[in-house]
């Protein structure tokens, strides 16, 4: 996959990155809460970590609309975030009914 907004030379400059590690924080909290895993052994944590960052990309991509996809020049306008936001919440929920 490619991130929409690879033209930052350094993803700290990205305006989506804040976002992106807000939905993996989240979802990572719900997995925790689920199913806690030991905070000793930690390529257990780094894979929980990057699934959870490949899942938020998936989900991510699946709610924006193509063309701000394909134009990395445009900004994402609120109904796009808030989108992003409500599929954030169904996948935590979806964890957390388990």
């Amino acid at each position: 996959m490619t991130d929409p907004h690879e033209e930052y030379e350094d993803q700290e400059d990205n305006p989506l990155q804040g976002y992106f590690d807000w939905q993996v924080t989240t979802l990572l909290l719900a997995y925790d809460l689920m199913d806690p895993i030991s905070g000793d052994d930690p390529k257990v944590i780094e894979q929980r970590r990057v699934d959870t960052e490949q899942e938020v990309r998936e989900f991510t991509l699946a709610v924006v609309p193509e063309m701000y996809l394909n134009d990395p020049n445009l900004d994402w306008p609120p109904e796009v975030m808030m989108a992003i936001t409500r599929a954030t919440f169904d996948r935590v929920n979806q964890i957390t009914s388990k």
